[in-house]
């Protein structure tokens, strides 16, 4: 099939929800005056539009602001508590950005609906960002951050021993970092992982990046590259799977749900790593989202799709950590 109709079948398949919202997001970028020029500019832009995302959702019992210690600074945090209970289950979620913008509030919206539908409590937690950190700094910095929260679970009405955490898009690649490093250094630190359109191979040849990665679908071939080498400089390190998950050994990694979006250029890494956990025998479970792209889960507001994935990952974390 030429490539011009194979472009036309595969923009026929974005769910018109996608659609609408990307043009949203458009409309308030501009509004904002742009994308904005400079990384500290390209920040306060970027957070300045997932506030207006992140307007409506439920209420929480507590909602509050942490700065937690780290080695490199005090790490931003906010936990989220649906219900005053005590001793409640914990996710840990980091936020995406290409390793270098956002921050605990940019699903801040999105964490309110987990929460509520799951019944646990999260944490919405920061990490250092590119350029000013490369790998493994946001690793070590998040490695630190969940031990801390287990030292400290009773001060934040949470339960030690029901930890888990997760992740979009680069947030996934440290979430899973993280794990390997728990599993070697603490395995009963950490319960269950999830990825959201996670970024966890260095392969720009997959069937999903040769046939989405022209830009037409958000990421490009190029961005992407620009991406992973920008957060990791030394090449050695591609083979690392606190870097990239696929990569890894799998063997005694807790429960993993890995969530894909039909039209990401990544979409293929989240499918090879099921392969490659399901082939060890680990537990995981995978599930593609059709007509919708990266960052999807963003848009709740608007996408049904994503109102799925998230009462997905609720079900998720009550089967594995319990609510």
């Amino acid at each position: 099939m030429p490539d011009d109709m194979v472009a036309a079948e595969l923009k026929a398949r974005i769910d018109p929800q996608q659609a609408a919202a990307l043009a949203r997001n458009a409309e308030i970028v501009a509004s904002l005056g742009g994308p904005g020029e400079g990384i500290v500019q390209i920040r306060e832009r970027a957070d300045a539009a997932r506030a207006i995302w992140n307007e409506g959702g439920p209420e929480m019992a507590e909602q509050r602001d942490l700065t937690i210690p780290g080695r490199f600074r005090d790490v931003p945090a906010r936990l989220y508590r649906p219900v005053a209970a005590e001793a409640l289950p914990l996710f840990v979620y980091l936020h995406g950005g290409g390793f270098r913008i956002g921050g605990p509030l940019s699903n801040d919206r999105q964490m309110r609906e987990i929460a509520e539908r799951w019944g646990g409590a999260i944490i919405s937690c920061d990490y250092v960002h590119v350029p000013e950190h490369r790998f493994p700094d946001p690793v070590d910095e998040v490695f630190d951050v969940v031990s801390w929260i287990a030292a400290n679970a009773g001060e934040l009405g949470v339960d030690a021993s029901r930890i888990g955490i997760g992740g979009a898009s680069a947030g996934a690649s440290v979430a899973f970092g993280v794990t390997f490093e728990a599993r070697d250094r603490d395995p009963e630190l950490i319960k269950a992982v999830v990825s959201l359109y996670g970024v966890l191979d260095y392969n720009l040849d997959s069937e999903s990046m040769r046939a989405l990665g022209g830009g037409d679908f958000m990421l490009t071939r190029d961005g992407v590259r620009e991406i992973y080498d920008n957060y990791v400089t030394d090449s050695l390190h591609r083979a690392d799977a606190r870097a990239f998950a696929t990569k890894g050994l799998f063997s005694g990694l807790p429960h993993v749900f890995l969530a894909a979006a039909e039209l990401d250029p990544i979409r293929d890494d989240s499918v090879l790593l099921a392969e490659l956990i399901s082939g060890a025998d680990q537990p995981v479970r995978l599930k593609v989202y059709p007509g919708v792209m990266h960052a999807f889960f963003g848009y709740s507001g608007m996408i049904d799709r994503a109102q799925e994935l998230i009462a997905d990952t609720a079900q998720f974390l009550g089967e594995t950590l319990g609510a």
